[in-house]
């Protein structure tokens, strides 16, 4: 009997399928691309002081890379992203200039090359779709940038055109932000789809121009300096993908 079930434990063992472990003690990495829609603002994160008001609206614009996924566990992965982020805001900022209140139209256009580092934990699994969440920190690179302007004083006599189009090299190069989210895996044949929401808010403040140029005879112009205002990028992102 002692013989039997020795010969039969052989057996099912010898005949196992072979797990990572067995091959290597590597789990298999996956890969895949997404992109999207992104929906980019700026947040203040101070008490604002009578110097300024902000008023902030949407940039709309894309999101999309690339992404590799490292299983930890059947629930748990790590998961490194590289993706093209078009953030900024569309501010109405208001200040004095020249002792008269002015409300100034602002454009912040912030281009990232952003390598996110995240923890997905897979809540629902082998129902036929997966639902996840993502969790962690991201570093951005700046890759283009663009300050526009456009703005006017009157005292009521005498309108004074204010303007200004310029990049925003005194912007820092470098973000870190935080960020986390929540998506919705589907297989399709050898592939698996995703949708994926996510959410990015940066851990430092940026300080945003408000100069601005003031026509000063027919070829000159005068620089009217404002203090920059502190703010913080921060994304919500609608993608589409599919991982390998």
């Amino acid at each position: 009997m002692r013989n039997l079930l020795f010969t039969f434990a052989l057996a099912v063992v010898v005949n196992a399928p072979a797990t990572a472990a067995d091959q290597g003690g590597f789990a298999p990495v996956s890969f895949g691309f997404k992109g999207g829609l992104a929906l980019s603002q700026h947040q203040g994160t101070e008490v604002r002081d009578l110097e300024y008001t902000v008023g902030s609206n949407l940039r709309r614009d894309v999101v999309g890379g690339v992404f590799a996924m490292l299983p930890i566990t059947r629930r748990f992965a790590l998961q490194n992203e590289l993706l093209y982020v078009r953030k900024g805001s569309r501010q109405d900022i208001g200040v004095e200039i020249f002792d008269v209140p002015t409300v100034l139209d602002v454009t912040y256009d912030m281009d990232y090359l952003e390598i996110p580092l995240l923890l997905r934990y897979n809540w629902v699994i082998d129902r036929g779709f997966d639902v996840y969440t993502l969790g962690g920190f991201g570093f951005g690179l700046k890759l283009h940038d663009r300050y526009a302007l456009e703005g006017e004083v009157s005292d009521g006599e005498q309108t004074i055109p204010l303007s200004a189009d310029s990049d925003m090299s005194e912007v820092d190069l470098f973000d870190m932000f935080f960020t986390y989210g929540t998506g919705l895996e589907v297989p399709l044949g050898d592939v698996r789809l995703l949708l994926e929401y996510r959410f990015d808010l940066s851990l430092q403040q940026l300080p945003l121009p408000t100069y601005a140029y003031v026509p000063f005879g027919e070829d000159d112009e005068i620089l009217v300096e404002n203090e920059p205002v502190p703010l913080r990028n921060q994304s919500h992102s609608i993608m589409l993908g599919v991982r390998f």
